[in-house]
């Protein structure tokens, strides 16, 4: 009886005196969540107007993703085919560089539309800290900082929600 109180005793020890409940167990898991900037501007001496829509999807205070359309609007052929390839090479250069970029790039009816994905999970963001200094602050732990591209997309004249 003795041996059996002891054995009992022990097993309480190693084991704990409470029962664990699934909320023990389960730790919270962060949801995805969304904030949506526009930016819109017109430039009259090179005759285009361009707006752009991004779409950041974030959980906690890190970014994990940005969609982007972004249109220019002109009468020039020579200024939309300039943009085209402008945008095209880019995009390229930065995914060859850096990777997470997935994109399409249109010119249609005046216009020149382009649907960007940047995967952030999926990009080097070291390099990329290394390449452009000055994005050092907007990177923690590896990760992109929600505050900080929601502060990159305002300083050139978005309004974000």
């Amino acid at each position: 009886m003795k041996k059996g109180l002891f054995l009992l005793s022990l097993l309480f020890l190693l084991t704990g005196c409470g029962e664990e409940t699934k909320e023990d167990v389960i730790q919270e898991v962060p949801k995805q969540a969304t904030v949506h900037c526009e930016l819109s501007s017109r430039d009259v001496i090179n005759g285009y107007e361009t707006t752009a829509e991004y779409t950041i999807y974030y959980t906690g205070d890190y970014v994990d993703k940005v969609d982007t359309v972004e249109t220019i609007i002109s009468d020039s052929t020579e200024i939309l085919d300039t943009m085209e390839a402008y945008i095209n090479t880019t995009y390229d250069s930065m995914n060859n560089a850096y990777g997470g970029y997935t994109y399409e790039v249109k010119k249609e009816d005046g216009k020149v539309i382009s649907n960007v994905e940047i995967d952030y999970t999926e990009m080097d963001l070291d390099r990329y800290v290394t390449d452009q200094p000055l994005m050092t602050n907007y990177v923690k732990d590896g990760k992109f900082l929600l505050d900080g591209i929601v502060e990159i997309y305002e300083a050139t004249g978005a309004t974000c929600e």
